[in-house]
């Protein structure tokens, strides 16, 4: 064990005495350590989203952007999220990205905090979940956990449906 030439020897008796209760109790150690940093990352903020990604605020209006996206004949997406998850604030900025990339999509987050009705009705039990509702307001299928990649092939496949037949209904009139 190295001790710098200015240490007292009362300081380098209690450093000891921290190496060695560090090593008999490792796990506690490491416990702490953990609820240290779980209060850290607690304190954080939320990554911005950004794109164009709108928040929902209560279970009412979730139902209402649900329906104009019906109405619209527009898929929607909804990211079903909490503030403390870690796998959510990663994926919000990539969430906000994909908005950017489909713009025939309605790209929707309720934080299941906030909106509790909306996440029980809709069963979400992990987070993030996104929940991709077809443009005849359908859910069209859903993903948990941060696989973007998968939401995004999803929603592509969701918005190809919709402009086929879209394209079939304005080719029978």
């Amino acid at each position: 064990f190295f001790f710098p030439a200015t240490m007292s020897a009362f300081d380098a008796s209690l450093l000891e005495w921290v190496y060695e209760f560090a090593q008999k109790n490792f796990m506690l150690v490491f416990a702490i350590c953990m609820l240290l940093y779980r209060v850290y990352q607690a304190q954080q903020p939320f990554p911005e989203t950004g794109g164009r990604v709108e928040a929902v605020h209560d279970d009412d209006e979730l139902d209402a952007k649900l329906k104009k996206a019906k109405d619209n004949k527009q898929v929607a997406v909804v990211d079903f999220y909490a503030t403390w998850c870690p796998p959510c604030k990663a994926a919000a900025p990539r969430y906000g990205a994909m908005s950017e990339e489909m713009p025939d999509a309605l790209f929707l987050k309720v934080d299941v905090d906030k909106c509790k009705a909306a996440a029980q009705k809709h069963g979400i039990t992990a987070m993030p979940t996104f929940h991709v509702f077809g443009a005849d307001g359908d859910k069209f299928d859903s993903v948990r956990g941060a696989d973007l990649a998968k939401v995004k092939k999803l929603v592509s496949f969701a918005v190809d449906f919709q402009n086929k037949k879209d394209a079939e209904t304005e080719k029978d009139k």
